[in-house]
């Protein structure tokens, strides 16, 4: 299977030459397998379908890009229900383990009820050395008064492609939630949308990323507003060393008839070598004049005037380094309610930082 293509559109073009409109991928798969996730332990009232039996329910970050892939390659699909009025005690766990070649393509449909709650983990891993394509999409929908958290979290293998796309819709006075923390592969390019049609839908997503060596990192975030009291917030945090590249795109539309919306979406990189290539475009859109959005970014190189506050606690440059981007990460890691998860990353970024 040959890609050449684009995906993660921004939704109102900027200067050609910014070469941020959009993400080029481009790979060579051979399709051995398709490997899926473990079949998870479900809480009462959680029901999990091997089929999906329904199409995505909202448009996703990616865009139809992302469609076209998965459909040619055959992905595997699965739903998850949450039944009305119910509170998940538990969180469902989707664990991808992969190995060294594997390919996979999966779709997941989570649906929240109305009145329900639950959280689902997605985590991805692999030998470290290891390399393969891994493309999934996540479908989410609660329904009224209902909350969903979704919690992605990348650790795959040095020479892998991995492609992550969600798209989330909320019912009147719901919230989802999209905590993503993206530390190995090769090429990782993350896609999220959410549309926000219904009194009181709330979005509100936390990314934490550490990109190295020769990494390349691709987002883009876009949250549609049309329903009134609306609210969005995004927040992006990580590190860019070494030769490796990052893009984000964070977007906010503010549509004609969403009065009462407020958005607001904030940026933390922090940038360890002049050889990085580091790209953001933080963007509000508005077509409603009773609106509050803001953005704001904080893009830079450590202060000399941290370093010799560290200096004079006995804290080298690349321990100071080192502890600045475990913070940024372990800040998205707390909202995570899994001990081997968060255990998974912190081993993650041991190992990193102990052998680069």
């Amino acid at each position: 299977m040959k890609i050449d293509t684009m995906l993660n559109y921004i939704p109102a073009l900027t200067w050609n030459w910014l070469d941020m409109n959009r993400a080029q991928l481009k790979a060579e798969i051979d399709i051995k397998d398709n490997a899926g996730p473990s079949v998870p332990e479900l809480p009462e009232g959680v029901t999990f379908s091997g089929v999906s039996g329904s199409p995505m329910p909202a448009a996703t970050g990616m865009g139809k890009t992302m469609d076209q892939i998965l459909d040619t390659a055959g992905a595997s699909s699965c739903t998850l229900t949450v039944k009305k009025g119910i509170k998940a005690a538990v969180p469902v766990v989707l664990r991808f383990a992969l190995e060294n070649g594997s390919t996979s393509f999966t779709r997941q449909i989570i649906r929240a009820e109305d009145d329900s709650d639950i959280t689902v983990i997605m985590e991805y891993t692999s030998p470290a050395a290891a390399g393969g394509f891994h493309a999934v999409q996540t479908g989410l929908y609660a329904g009224k008064n209902a909350h969903i958290h979704l919690i992605k979290v990348q650790l795959l293998g040095k020479d892998y492609t991995h492609l992550d796309d969600t798209g989330a819709t909320c019912d009147e006075s719901a919230l989802i939630q999209v905590t993503q923390i993206e530390l190995g592969a090769k090429e990782s390019y993350a896609g999220v949308a959410a549309d926000l049609p219904a009194y009181g839908g709330q979005f509100k997503s936390d990314t934490a990323y550490l990109c190295r060596g020769t990494q390349k990192l691709d987002m883009n975030y876009v949250v549609v507003h049309t329903g009134k009291k609306t609210n969005s917030r995004m927040q992006v945090k990580g590190t860019v060393k070494d030769t490796a590249r990052k893009t984000y795109r964070g977007s906010i539309d503010f549509r004609r008839g969403c009065s009462g919306a407020t958005g607001n979406e904030q940026e933390e990189t922090l940038l360890l070598s002049p050889d990085v290539v580091n790209k953001s475009i933080p963007l509000i859109l508005c077509d409603e004049e009773d609106v509050a959005g803001e953005h704001g970014a904080s893009i830079g190189r450590l202060g000399e005037d941290v370093l010799f506050y560290m200096n004079t606690r006995g804290i080298s440059r690349n321990a100071a380094e080192q502890m600045l981007s475990r913070a940024k990460v372990q800040s998205a890691a707390a909202l995570i309610p899994d001990e081997k998860t968060v255990t998974d990353i912190h081993n993650y970024m041991e190992e990193v930082f102990l052998h680069g």
